[in-house]
């Protein structure tokens, strides 16, 4: 009986070792660049074995992430920028058409032209509509079909966005090639409030992944809803995020 209760009581400190060694792990790697890290392994291998990468693609999207404020003027925000720029190192190689989705399609278009004024000057379609990631694919594919460009792009966005960006395009019938677009905040293992930012990010598009997935959005215009002069002007006034 004794030995009984003695492993009984064995297990059941391993078994809280376990757990305790787990939830501090938990804690701990948002921390570090081990959690962003991993995060992104799992959203790209959800994307390998779901969507089939795009052949030849001659079309450079770009989406917008949203915008700021800085000394009383409206201006791209971290992550608009960073795809912006993407979108000019790729550009500086191998001109193709750029088109730009989101209501941020003015400024990154100003963006864009002020960065290769030096360059082959660009062609720029702008899709100012969109309010979202589904609404991105939905009016892009208008603006595709509309210019008879073929539905197979590079894609840019960041790195945690991707997977749910290429899936709501896919669902468009577009095939994606991704061109991730790093953060201007890096993840170092001496600064645990960027890899905070990181795994913040991670973490919410884990979750926006899984309900579009299992429940998707419900605010999502269909292109029949909006015309083509309505995607291609300006729809609001910014919306500005901190």
């Amino acid at each position: 009986m004794m030995s009984f209760w003695q492993n009984f009581w064995w297990l059941v400190r391993r078994l809280f070792i376990g757990m305790a060694f787990i939830t501090a792990i938990a804690i701990i790697t948002p921390f570090t660049p081990i959690f962003a890290n991993i995060s992104v392994f799992l959203l790209d291998s959800f994307s390998f074995l779901t969507i089939k990468d795009a052949d030849k693609p001659s079309t450079l999207v770009v989406l917008g992430g949203g915008l700021t404020k800085k000394n009383g003027e409206i201006i791209l925000n971290h992550y608009s920028q960073s795809r912006a720029d993407k979108a000019i190192s790729y550009y500086k190689t191998t001109p193709i058409i750029i088109i730009t989705s989101g209501v941020e399609s003015p400024w990154l278009q100003d963006y864009l032209r002020s960065k290769l004024q030096h360059s082959t000057p660009p062609i720029i379609i702008s899709d100012n509509a969109s309010m979202n990631t589904c609404e991105n694919a939905v009016f892009t594919t208008k603006l595709l079909k509309h210019h008879e460009l073929p539905k197979s792009i590079y894609l840019i966005t960041d790195r945690y966005h991707m997977a749910r960006a290429r899936r709501q395009f896919a669902r468009m019938g577009i095939n994606t090639l991704p061109q991730p677009a790093p953060l201007s905040i890096p993840l170092t293992w001496t600064n645990t409030k960027n890899n905070l930012v990181h795994s913040r990010r991670a973490m919410y598009e884990i979750a926006a992944l899984a309900r579009d997935v299992f429940r998707p959005q419900n605010n999502c215009r269909t292109s029949n809803q909006i015309s083509l002069k309505e995607i291609s002007m300006p729809r609001r006034k910014a919306k500005i995020f901190f």
